[in-house]
Parts: structure tokens; sequence; C-alpha cells
């Protein structure tokens, strides 16, 4: 009897391994060019999902001139036959869809549909002047993006409408706010005696003066967008290191906000101060849960991993200082990103 039962035990072991090994995904990958012609905007975004198909490559091959480690994904796989909740990414100020590939790996091996897009003028590639400025104009490329994910047949049948999520750095973190019901006030004057509000250092060169307070397509820009954010699709946020907090003063300006936010930051960050920013949002809004690292955590420990090559020509976003483990932050954070989102959606 004792006998039969161990058997028993064993096997039921085995089959649960087995569901297991079965449910393993791989990242699936697919990249669109899109167009708001409304707002003569192209976004470039990429889908990751959640895939049963096989790598032809079980390593990936490593650029020697890539700054950051990459990640290995199968273009044009087959999508994996379910429902699955969406995330979409917002990259930080002058960074790219592919900045955050070290979360969204993560999040696709655990069942998750996630996009990313570059936020069109300020990503890495396609930088203008103006673009650095209209921070409001983030959400509506998401917003944007969003409807033709959900249109899309193929993609858009996977998906769990009411299971959609956003995820921010920086800029986008606070991209992810305003789709949460922020509303920013570019007219603030309070910090003008601080640095919050010069430009940051990705922004490009130009020859251009440009009167950034007055100028009329910037001027006119906020008027007919700046209450056009919020998308109420979108059923809880999780933001890192979020910036522009120089832009929220009032809890007026946040009591839109009813989905759940959480938001992650370094007492170290020497780019988007955690008093001015993080803290500041959480203080704001009122749905907000708030976790910082140390006081040795910066603000681009939220990016990739780094290569040698990356360490050597940008020291400034690849290396930390030498008490933090960029990896073991990103383990810590995914943690709690996966905790927030099983809560929430």
């Amino acid at each position: 009897m004792q006998k039969t039962l161990i058997i028993l035990l064993v096997t039921i072991l085995c089959i649960s391994c087995t569901q297991k090994e079965e449910k393993a995904y791989n990242l699936g990958q697919k990249s669109l060019t899109l167009v708001d012609e409304s707002r003569d905007r192209p976004l470039l975004t990429e889908i990751w999902y959640p895939t049963f198909d096989q790598p032809k490559e079980t390593v990936s091959k490593e650029n020697q001139k890539q700054i950051f480690k990459p990640i290995t994904t199968i273009q044009g796989a087959a999508i994996a036959d379910q429902k699955f909740p969406l995330l979409l990414v917002s990259h930080g100020t002058g960074g790219n869809r592919f900045s955050l590939t070290w979360f969204i790996e993560k999040m696709v091996k655990e069942g998750y549909v996630v996009v990313s897009l570059d936020h069109y003028g300020n990503s890495t590639f396609n930088k203008i002047p103006r673009e650095f400025v209209k921070w409001w104009e983030r959400p509506i490329d998401v917003q944007f993006v969003l409807s033709y994910i959900l249109e899309d047949p193929e993609i858009g049948s996977k998906i769990d409408p009411s299971k959609i999520g956003g995820v921010g750095f920086s800029l986008g973190g606070y991209t992810n706010i305003a789709l949460a019901g922020g509303y920013v006030d570019r007219t603030i004057r309070e910090s003008e005696n601080r640095d919050d509000r010069a430009m940051p250092a990705e922004f490009p060169k130009t020859d251009e003066i440009i009167d950034f307070e007055n100028d009329s397509l910037i001027v006119s820009s906020y008027h007919t967008y700046k209450d056009h954010v919020k998308d109420d699709r979108i059923k809880a946020f999780f933001v890192m290191a979020p910036a522009i907090g120089f832009g929220f003063h009032s809890k007026e300006q946040t009591n839109k906000i009813t989905a759940p936010v959480f938001i992650v930051a370094g007492k170290g960050d020497t780019n988007t101060n955690v008093e001015r920013n993080a803290i500041n949002y959480h203080n704001l809004i009122k749905t907000s849960k708030l976790h910082l690292y140390n006081e040795h955590v910066d603000h681009y420990v939220f990016l990739n991993e780094a290569t040698p090559f990356g360490k050597e020509i940008m020291p400034a976003i690849t290396i930390d200082h030498p008490e933090v483990n960029r990896k073991e932050i990103h383990k810590q954070t995914l943690t709690m990103a996966l905790d927030f989102f099983e809560e929430h959606l």
C-alpha cells in the first residue's frame, strides 16, 4: 500500500513538471511601423509575445558593437493560442523600444504580450528638439498603438482587453502617469531656480533658436492634447524612476487617477531626484505604492545590462555604483512588477 502511494505521488509530480515545461514560453517578436496620420507621427513598434516555437539558434550572437546585452527572440513566430494580458512599454528620454528588454523578456516568459514603441522625435535615432518637451504627446502615441493592437486580427484576438497594463521608465514613467489621468502643468514656475527644467543630456544639438516656453507649435500642441491623455483601457501602471515631477504640484492634477500605480526608484537618482519626482508623485497620487532602493541606486540602473563595449563608450548610463548589482535590481523589480500585475490585472 505504501509503495503504491509513493508511486502515485511520483507520477503526479512528473505530470505536474511536464505541464510546467509545456507552458514554458519563448519570445516571439514582430516589428511594425505605424503612422498616426492625424499628427503625422511614425511610431516604430515592437510586439513581443509568448510562443512555443523554438529558436533556430540556442545562443544569441553578441555583436561586439552592441551597447547592451541582447536577448533571444524568434521573428515572426506563431503566438501561443490563448488569451494573454497586455503590457505597453514607454521608454525614457532619448531611449527606444529596446531599452527595457530585460523587463520585456521576463514578462513575456511569464505569459504577457508586451508592446514597446519609439516615441517620435524623442528616441535614440530620431531626435527632434520640440518633441523633447512635448511630453503630453507621448501618451497619445501609446493610445494610438494600443488601438491598433486591439484591432489587429492576429494579435488583438489573443489579448484579454480587461487585462491591460502600462510600464514606463523616466519620461516613460511620466507618460504612464499621464495615461492614468495625471495632468502636467507646463506653466509652473516654482522650480525655475533649480535644474529640474534643464534640457536632458540626450537633448539633440541644434542651431535653431527655440523659445520653448512660448513656441507656437509647442503651445498649440499642449492646448490641443493636454486633456486627452487619460486612457481607461489601461488598468494598472508600473513606473520606474518617473520624471517631470516639477510639473506636478497639487492633488488636483492627479485626482482623476483611479487605477493603481506602483512607483519604484533609487534614492541615489542623480537624474530625477526622488524627492521631487518619485516621492512627489507618490504623495499626490492616492492610489500609488512606492518602493525606494538605497542611496547607491541611480537612475540608469533600470536600463538593460551593458556589454563591455557599452561600459567603455557610455559609462554614464551603463556603470553603476560598486555596491549595486544591476542584474539583482532588475530581478527584484521584476518580482514587484509580477506581483503587482498579478493582483491588479
